[in-house]
């Protein structure tokens, strides 16, 4: 079986019993070891429960496609660091409502993928357990925080990785390593039980593939709320069956006040074109996001100074720094921050009264290298200005999807974001199916990972 198959086409092997399940997870643990020692994208393997797993497979639609878990949600009986040092010792009693719903679906997890501390950089470094490392060049970052997960699955480590988006973080690194990386509506996977709602609502599970169908099938899996969930969105059906769209309103955004990169920009208008040559009208127009920067940096540093850190020394410098300021916060600078996020969401959402999708750049720039961020007093600064069009739209909640639509002069991929109306994951997939026949992307992989 081929290591990069989709996530479908091996679960439906596997029903054939063209392969069984233990030997997908076989073929993975031995590619891990082969390949993860330059990557790092595990950090912890668990083929003990990858191979029980396989042993049970039940039957559905990504049942024996092997997976991987961020570290930052729990798998009972598994260390959950955090990717931070003042958490090595920490063993998680309970599993994740995700991880259980990925175990339910019948994929055998592989392991545990490397994040920063926190998950609160956009690349995957100065956390507890190293660098990871990009598949398309190895002196590039993969992004973050999801970005062990996005390094794995690039590198044919797994068949499809879950992975959590607070301002980007599943998109980034979809974008820097040439994935599908889905971040859903808020509330439609939840985040419980040990999470009530991560930086005020503003982050959520989300989901790395190779394709379009198996991010739907993905989501069809992990789709779910707990009793008492502070937010939750109803499954709008099988995701997996999203129908072609008809012709849609489709604005486009490829320019920035912080600066774009030329082939971005030229990827995106391209992009644009390719959606009104498939029947759709399109406009070059998209909100004004920028009244979210500064209470989204409030709501994060204070989400950051949760963790129960006795030791501020072990930390990142950023991390120790957000929680040094986060004293200095009051709770009501904390609601007028939320607040405005709130009230700025309607504005923005507005948009959507008369366009169905919005297109943009994932990120700024291509995939900065590793160290780009390392200056603590300018780090933050730099990741606004990079990820400027991902978090907008985990301040309001929406769906945003990136696709791995280009690849740069110098051979990296180029990814382009489409977000979707309020809970219009439907449309949202629809449309990027069409893209993905449109602009084909299969068969491109890392040429170091064969």
């Amino acid at each position: 079986m081929d290591a990069f198959a989709s996530a479908l086409e091996q679960a439906t092997a596997v029903r054939r019993r063209e392969v069984t399940a233990r030997e997908l997870v076989d073929l993975y643990l031995g590619r891990i070891e082969r390949l993860n020692p330059s990557l790092n994208a595990f950090y912890l393997t668990t083929p003990e429960l990858a191979r029980q797993q396989a042993e049970g497979s039940p039957d559905g639609p990504l049942s024996g496609a092997p997976t991987s878990v961020k570290d930052l949600s729990a798998m009972a009986g598994y260390p959950l660091t955090f990717g931070s040092r003042a958490f090595e010792d920490n063993v998680a009693q309970v599993d994740s409502f995700v991880v259980s719903k990925m175990k339910a679906a019948g994929c055998p997890i592989l392991g545990r993928t490397t994040t920063p501390e926190f998950g609160s950089r956009p690349v995957t470094e100065f956390g507890a357990h190293g660098v990871a490392r990009n598949p398309w060049n190895l002196d590039r970052t993969p992004g973050g925080s999801s970005g062990g997960a996005a390094a794995a699955l690039a590198a044919g480590l797994c068949a499809w990785s879950h992975g959590t988006d607070g301002g980007g973080s599943v998109r980034i690194p979809a974008s820097c390593c040439g994935l599908v990386g889905l971040k859903p509506s808020r509330g439609r996977i939840s985040p419980g039980p040990l999470v009530g709602e991560g930086w005020a609502g503003l982050s959520t599970q989300g989901i790395l593939t190779r394709t379009v169908s198996d991010a739907a099938a993905a989501l069809d899996a992990l789709a779910g709320h707990l009793a008492g969930d502070p937010y939750w969105a109803e499954a709008e059906g099988s995701y997996l069956q999203a129908a072609a769209p008809g012709p849609l309103r489709i604005g486009f955004q490829a320019e920035a006040e912080c600066g774009v990169h030329p082939e971005i920009e030229a990827l995106v208008r391209g992009v644009a074109g390719q959606l009104e040559g498939l029947g759709h009208s399109v406009d070059e127009r998209g909100p004004d996001t920028g009244a979210f920067l500064d209470p989204m940096r409030l709501i994060v540093t204070s989400g950051t100074a949760t963790y129960p850190v006795t030791d501020a020394s072990v930390l990142d410098p950023i991390n120790a720094q957000m929680m040094a300021a986060a004293r200095e916060t009051s709770a009501a600078d904390y609601v007028l921050a939320v607040n405005t996020v709130r009230n700025h969401s309607r504005i923005v959402v507005s948009f959507w009264d008369d366009h169905d999708i919005l297109v943009t750049p994932t990120l700024t720039q291509p995939a900065y290298p590793i160290g780009y961020f390392a200056e603590a007093e300018r780090a933050l600064a730099r990741t606004f200005e990079w990820i400027n069009f991902t978090y907008p739209y985990n301040c309001t909640g929406q769906p945003a999807i990136s696709l791995p639509l280009g690849m740069s002069s110098d051979g990296l991929p180029l990814g382009v974001q489409l977000v979707g109306p309020p809970r219009g994951e439907m449309l949202l997939l629809g449309v990027a199916a069409q893209l993905e026949v449109a602009m084909p992307w299969n068969g491109r992989r890392p040429p170091s990972c064969e």
